[in-house]
């Protein structure tokens, strides 16, 4: 049996659910496939989207930015989401409302840390470099 992350009411879909997969090899095969992902999150009490690089080590999603980005700050002070989307195919019909797009992507959840260890900052990096050389 394969291992699952936990179904939440935050993570379960509740428009075609069928389509989730909880799998964490799944989700870890789509989420290192990438290198580039959207961070949403609050600054001054308004919703904002950046997209921003990022690298995978175990469950730890670590996000590439500056020290004196506002995205930075504003995570760290609240919560963010993350998500990383990769499309597949281009599905064309006659009727235009029958187009659709094939793609695959992981929505993830969280309250950041900052990374302050020299040697866990040097990994990630490193992470986000094997991210980016993939892809």
């Amino acid at each position: 049996m394969t291992e699952k992350y936990e179904v939440t009411e935050r993570t379960k879909l509740t428009r075609r659910p069928h389509r989730g997969i909880y799998d964490k090899e799944a989700i870890r095969a789509i989420l290192d496939e990438g290198f580039m992902c959207n961070v949403a999150y609050v600054h001054e009490g308004a919703p904002r989207v950046l997209p921003t690089g990022y690298g995978r080590m175990g469950d730890y999603i670590y996000i590439h930015g500056s020290n004196q980005s506002t995205m930075l700050s504003a995570a760290l002070s609240g919560e963010v989401c993350v998500l990383v989307t990769h499309v597949d195919g281009l599905v064309l019909a006659r009727a235009l409302y029958n187009h659709s797009v094939n793609y695959r992507s992981v929505v993830v959840f969280g309250r950041p840390e900052e990374v302050t260890d020299p040697q866990e900052k040097v990994a990630s990096f490193e992470a986000y470099a094997r991210h980016v050389l993939k892809g």
